[in-house]
């Protein structure tokens, strides 16, 4: 049964990666936008 962990990693590394990856783009998305908006009013 060697080949059971690779796939199961490979598994639990894809999983990961698909739930990293858009809470890592929210997140950037947020702070972009947080800088935007205190930089736009702070300018008026």
């Amino acid at each position: 049964m060697p080949d059971v962990i690779p796939i199961a990693s490979g598994f639990l590394t894809g999983s990961i990666l698909t739930l990293v990856l858009p809470l890592g783009v929210l997140i950037l998305v947020a702070i972009w936008y947080v800088i935007l908006w205190r930089n736009g009013s702070g300018e008026r």
